[in-house]
């Protein structure tokens, strides 16, 4: 994972205190503009509640959404973190408005009035059936973070390349499954088009625990 990316925003909790730490996500700028970080889970569920393990400059949340398949976006919370003028770091905790089922949760962050990069670490979902569940991707409007690699279409002879133009499952190390078409396979990423929103995701090869062909193409 990228230092400082949105992808540090998935899995666990990791980052060890308070602090500028490259284990939490971090926009670009400290106070240049607002922000957003998108994050997806594994499961649809009815969102209850959002934990969300704020590192540094915590407070700056303030409206989340849960988005549809269709990109449609439904209010969920509005209103102070509760972290504002708080700690240096806490977890906040979002009692969240009823909703339909959903994979992907939307944070907006007024990073403007909360001074200094506002970090965020991992973001937890908590749904209706007791069920809870930490990001498997993210997105965010921007990031400290370096340039993430250019996906190619170079393909290389690997033990991936009998998989290229195939549906696929692949299993990553932190238990979460990627659906989608194999496109190419790169040193240390696989390009894949999702089968859920046709995105193109890429991923780190270290992560991944296995690769199955899940059938043949229409």
């Amino acid at each position: 994972m990228r230092a400082w990316g949105p992808e540090q925003a998935t899995g666990a909790p990791n980052s060890q205190g308070p602090g500028d730490l490259e284990s939490a996500w971090a926009s670009l700028t400290e106070d240049g503009r607002d922000e957003w970080l998108l994050l997806e889970y594994l499961n649809a569920v009815e969102p209850a509640q959002l934990r969300v393990f704020e590192t540094f400059n915590p407070g700056a949340v303030v409206k989340i959404t849960a988005l549809d398949a269709d990109d449609k976006e439904s209010l969920l919370w509005e209103g102070t973190d509760p972290l504002r003028n708080g700690p240096p770091a806490g977890v906040a905790e979002f009692a969240l408005n009823s909703a339909a089922a959903t994979q992907r949760i939307k944070l907006y962050l007024a990073s403007r009035e909360v001074a200094g990069w506002n970090e965020i670490d991992a973001v937890e979902l908590l749904a209706k059936d007791g069920s809870r569940q930490w990001a498997h991707l993210a997105r965010a409007s921007s990031t400290y973070a370096e340039p993430a690699p250019v996906a190619t279409t170079t393909r290389v002879a690997d033990e991936f390349s009998p998989y290229l133009d195939q549906p696929v499952v692949v299993l990553m190390e932190d238990s979460s499954k990627v659906h989608g078409v194999l496109l190419s396979s790169g040193k240390d990423f696989l390009i894949l088009r999702a089968d859920r929103n046709s995105r193109v995701l890429m991923l780190n090869k270290s992560k991944i625990l296995t690769l199955e062909i899940v059938g043949g193409r229409d």
